[in-house]
């Protein structure tokens, strides 16, 4: 599975990342079928500055845009024809920029309505971010360390400091560097696109380079290399945050809802491992593990799902092997499966919301058909 590298130095906008996936090889055309409702066209246009040649996105909307709220956004998002995973990811982008853009105001998310960002190109350069890497199947998203630039910008709230407040909100906890330059080299879009997407911010990517584009936003200046490479086979090593609290206040019912809430914010894996707690309460320890980009969020979400007066947070390293999407072959047709390399053997399994819809239209229970492809895999 491809990884792609993403070199921000010179800055970025939401419509360059969809502009450079195109320069990747990403076809738009379906895209723009599936935003038919909010505009007309989208397609990446070759241009030419400083003696180069690149891709400008450009969008040809149906009408003004209304003001937006965040329900109205959410709508539109689950009426499109994209996957699930799409439709999640890109709602909960929008959630994140929600948040920020309340704290920023001093108002809560329910009062606030988009203004720029609640625009028809807006949605389509985030929701075409998550559809472009599913349909380029991109595995791994690294990003280089984020420009610092200064100035003012004029919009909806007035002339405002750069970065810009949510742009200033989204780089917490990303590594930065000073340029010294005047402008708004990162917008809020971008930011908001390479919060959601980026898994790790590195000096470069590592492995075999396949293919590259150069992309440029509206306004004149340089463009954002997207570099798409095969990274080495070995594997991984990262830096994962654990977070912890021993819990003996919380019903069975709060608990499993405490779950739900800790993987919606970004948490990689949550367990809960029982034991005995001081004056012989029944408890145990709830654990959460998240990367460093989740963080803030994961941390927020575990005091307010537990209203626990403690939490031990500590980063440890982790060791992950390549993986990629595959399929299986079975007597019952091709099934999605998970596929790792280690020490040059491949091995797969299948996925199991993949076998519970096989089992749906089947009549077979997931526990017959798992044991069938286990014997198909084996060759029995």
């Amino acid at each position: 599975m491809p990884s792609l590298y993403i070199d921000v130095s010179k800055g970025m906008g939401g419509d360059m990342f969809l502009a450079g996936l195109a320069g990747l090889g990403l076809d738009l055309e379906p895209l723009s079928s599936i935003m038919s409702g909010l505009l007309r066209s989208i397609e990446a246009e070759r241009i030419e500055r400083a003696h180069l040649a690149g891709l400008r996105l450009k969008i040809c909307e149906l009408s003004p845009q209304p003001l937006r709220h965040l329900p109205d956004i959410l709508k539109i998002i689950d009426k499109l024809d994209v996957s699930a995973a799409v439709k999640t990811k890109s709602a909960a982008a929008f959630q994140r920029l929600a948040g920020i853009e309340a704290e920023a105001h001093g108002t809560t998310v329910d009062k606030i309505h988009f203004h720029e960002v609640g625009a028809a190109d807006t949605i389509v350069d985030v929701v075409g971010a998550f559809w472009g890497l599913e349909t380029l199947g991109i595995g791994r998203v690294e990003c280089s360390p984020l420009p610092w630039f200064s100035g003012s910008v004029e919009c909806s709230h007035g002339r405002l400091p750069l970065p810009a407040p949510a742009t200033l909100a989204l780089m917490r906890g990303k590594p930065v560097r000073p340029t010294g330059l005047e402008g708004e080299l990162l917008t809020p879009t971008g930011a908001l696109i390479l919060d959601q997407c980026a898994d790790a911010f590195t000096q470069g990517p590592q492995g075999a380079i396949t293919r590259h584009s150069l992309s440029f936003g509206q306004r004149e200046g340089p463009g954002m290399r997207m570099i798409l490479f095969e990274p080495e086979i070995e594997a991984e090593r990262e830096t994962v945050w654990v977070l912890e609290s021993n819990i003996d206040h919380l019903t069975g019912e709060e608990l499993g809802d405490c779950f739900e809430r800790l993987f919606s914010a970004g948490s990689l894996d949550v367990i809960h491992l029982p034991g005995m707690m001081k004056k012989n309460r029944p408890g145990g320890l709830l654990q959460a593990i998240c990367l460093p980009k989740d963080l803030d969020r994961v941390e927020e979400e575990f005091f307010r799902s537990t209203l626990t007066l403690g939490i031990r947070r500590s980063p440890v390293e982790r060791r992950t092997l390549p993986r990629a999407g595959t399929e299986m072959n079975s007597p019952l047709g091709a099934i999605k499966a998970k596929q790792c390399l280690f020490k040059e053997k491949e091995y797969s399994s299948p996925e199991f919301e993949a076998i519970r819809e096989l089992a749906a239209k089947t009549g077979r229970s997931p526990v017959e058909l798992r044991r069938l492809l286990m014997r198909e895999d084996s060759g029995e």
